[in-house]
């Protein structure tokens, strides 16, 4: 961190040290031991001062929500800078437009799609995993697909490694500093994937230690869900998970808790996810997602986000309709 950013921070927490009351400073130390932080004395006061200005913030957001409910979660000492720069690196997930143009595919569906879907329900999402402070959410959007598609054909739940990807998908992809899902998925088609227990996640750049005979193939490719349609993301999720991306670097999602998210979160792809379902939450219809920040974000390391294909010029609350990936035989 330079000097001008230490001076920044220093200055935003005192400014905020000096309007904070008792109760902020209770607050802040009940915040810091349910998150188990510590700090140097130096830093202390500045990261407090951030925490104030972050609790102002909570409050504004849950009082101009009518459906989603925000929350000091562990990235409230953080400001939304720092936020953005470890959570929502991905800054070129806009499409690579010949590629989706050339291997979109309509989910065909037989009949009416089901009023809800959740494929947590029925065995084919692994549980929530935290890609740590390393830009590789690609990876894990991938594996995830990969996971429900392994066990929608095979019938097991198998949880894969996103470190293999991480450390072998170099090609095009760029480790801990982002990547494409799709690449993922089309890398582990030509040279199959191992497990999570044979190649452990590390959350950060590695030499590949790929073993070709620990590595099993699950799908043959992908193709792209056409966009700006909430019905053929709903029609993909009725065959299986979906890999999606979405703008993850607004303070909707930094301290999101619950609810469903209906605004307020752009759609500035940066962060790649996988929507395992679908359904009407106290009223609002929204599409259920797995992150991969830990079970201590969101609902338990979930999202809901809202269907409505009105937002952000066709590609969805959060952008979430831009590009839907499927696995494909």
């Amino acid at each position: 961190m330079n000097n001008k950013v230490i001076l920044l921070l220093v200055i935003i927490g005192f400014a905020s040290a000096f309007k904070a009351d008792s109760y902020h400073h209770n607050l802040w130390s009940a915040w810091k031991t349910q998150h188990k932080k510590t700090y140097s004395a130096s830093e202390e006061l500045t990261r407090f001062g951030i925490f104030v200005e972050n609790f102002l913030k909570v409050q504004k957001l849950n009082a101009e929500s009518d459906s989603a409910k925000f929350a000091l979660n562990h990235f409230a000492d953080m400001t939304a800078t720092e936020f953005k720069l470890q959570h929502a690196t991905g800054g070129f997930f806009e499409p690579h437009n010949k590629w989706v143009a050339s291997n979109t595919v309509s989910a065909q569906v037989n009949g009416d799609l089901p009023d809800s879907i959740d494929w947590r329900s029925k065995g084919a999402v692994t549980p929530v995993k935290n890609q740590g402070q390393c830009g590789s959410c690609w990876a894990f959007s991938a594996t995830g697909l990969l996971e429900g598609f392994n066990f929608i054909n095979k019938g097991e739940l198998v949880s894969f490694s996103e470190q293999q990807i991480v450390d072998c998908d170099t090609n095009q992809n760029e480790g801990c500093n982002g990547g494409w899902p799709y690449l993922a998925v089309e890398y582990a088609a030509e040279n199959g994937i191992e497990t999570e227990s044979d190649y452990p996640y590390t959350a950060k750049d590695g030499k590949c230690k790929f073993q070709k005979s620990k590595a099993v193939k699950v799908a043959n490719g992908y193709s792209f869900v056409p966009t700006a349609s909430a019905h053929e993301l709903k029609a993909a999720l009725a065959k299986g998970p979906v890999a999606v991306l979405i703008e993850a670097d607004q303070q909707a999602f930094q301290f999101y808790s619950s609810g469903v998210i209906t605004k307020g979160c752009g759609a500035d792809l940066n962060h790649a996810v996988l929507a395992v379902g679908y359904g009407k939450f106290e009223g609002h219809e929204a599409f259920v997602v797995k992150n991969s920040w830990g079970t201590s974000w969101g609902q338990d390391g979930y999202v809901l986000i809202g269907t409505s294909q009105k937002e952000n010029k066709g590609k969805g609350v959060c952008g979430i309709l831009a590009q839907p990936l499927i696995a494909t035989n």
